[in-house]
């Protein structure tokens, strides 16, 4: 299909590495051991489900239908490794849920998922703790490929063609939720400095700057301070690379 092959190309040209695509087949995702599949509708777990026993060898798949299950399932398997999540399941306790996921299994990647999500919502997803959010209406490749992409340590919005939530907008409303000294310390962490440079830099201690970068993985949601810098640019809080 002509649109198929405009997402190849692309998916190719954006650096995929390992899990660029070959024409026909979906790309392999770094080795998981559990993912845990929240959506409303069978045939959409189903899907996912089939997904990920292709793109990922000996992996183990959970089904969840509701709010309530996400918890009680994902506390019987311990750590699920990957979290898909439909958007709707959490109706208007969006944010809320999403960040209790996150800071209950905080080594896990979490993907939200939506068929008419704004730029709004997206945002507030990506601000809550998730790792990426896909439209539900991409096609399968396109949906393997950013999972695959989340998985090996990216931050990924992909929606629809024809959705008005262009990543452009996908942005934190109050850029000044950032102090002058955050932004400075995030700039330099955007450059790949370590702590000791930035303190040079910046005329700092040390200790300073640890303090700093423990408020941005705070507000970032994330674990690592690898992961600033992309959850940043996603947010549009920084330029792209």
């Amino acid at each position: 299909m002509p649109g198929s092959r405009r997402f190849l190309e692309r998916a190719v040209h954006s650096g995929g590495g390992s899990l660029e695509l070959a024409s026909g087949c979906s790309p392999a995702w770094p080795q998981v051991g559990c993912v845990l599949i929240a959506d409303a509708v069978p045939l959409f777990r189903d899907g996912l489900a089939r997904l990920a026993e292709a793109s990922c060898s000996g992996v183990r798949v959970i089904q969840s239908g509701s709010i309530g299950d996400i918890w009680r399932l994902a506390a019987q398997d311990r750590l699920p490794d990957l979290f898909l999540v439909d958007l709707g399941l959490l109706g208007l306790e969006l944010g809320f849920e999403l960040a209790r996921l996150r800071k209950c299994y905080r080594s896990a990647s979490i993907i939200a998922m939506a068929h008419d999500a704004d730029a709004a919502t997206i945002t507030a997803a990506m601000r809550s703790g998730c790792n990426g959010f896909i439209h539900k209406g991409l096609p399968r490749e396109q949906c393997a490929w950013a999972i695959g992409r989340v998985l090996a340590g990216f931050c990924v919005v992909e929606h629809s063609e024809a959705d008005p939530a262009d990543s452009r907008q996908i942005q934190i409303d109050n850029k000044s939720a950032l102090t002058a000294r955050q932004s400075a310390v995030l700039g330099l962490l955007a450059e790949g400095a370590s702590n000791k440079a930035i303190a040079r830099e910046l005329g700092i201690s040390h200790l300073t700057v640890r303090l700093h970068v423990s408020s941005l993985l705070r507000i970032f949601a994330v674990n690592r301070r690898t992961e600033v810098a992309p959850k940043a640019r996603i947010l549009g809080m920084l330029t792209p690379a």
